[in-house]
């Protein structure tokens, strides 16, 4: 497995452990709680089950980057593209789109490296 590669799945891999771990901590980013069983249940499925099969998938696969990497872009796009109907992102959503954008491109490049090596 490439840096790219790898660099992607422990992203992914801590995002998955802190927020199944500690749900309460993603929706506290952007100033909300949650404040029962179902909502922590909700971000474990999505926040944690999510990147931690994301994490797996690149480890086992190094060749998914690409499918995982658009995935990250369309994360990405989403928040940016979210603008068009909320105005200007926040500089903390400005911060994701980086984050995202850079996870994407590092996957993206890592699976095609992955790709030609093999």
């Amino acid at each position: 497995m490439n840096r790219l590669i790898a660099t992607g799945a422990a992203a992914y891999a801590g995002l998955g452990l802190a927020s199944f771990l500690k749900p309460d901590v993603v929706p506290s980013v952007i100033g909300y709680s949650a404040p029962n069983a179902d909502t922590r249940t909700e971000i474990r499925a999505v926040y944690g089950g999510l990147p931690l099969a994301f994490a797996a998938s690149l480890v086992a696969t190094p060749a998914s980057g690409t499918a995982i990497g658009l995935a990250t872009a369309g994360m990405a796009a989403g928040r940016a593209a979210s603008s068009v109907f909320e105005g200007r992102p926040s500089l903390k959503m400005v911060g994701f789109i980086a984050l995202e954008s850079a996870i994407a491109g590092a996957l993206l490049l890592g699976a095609r490296s992955a790709r030609t090596s093999d």
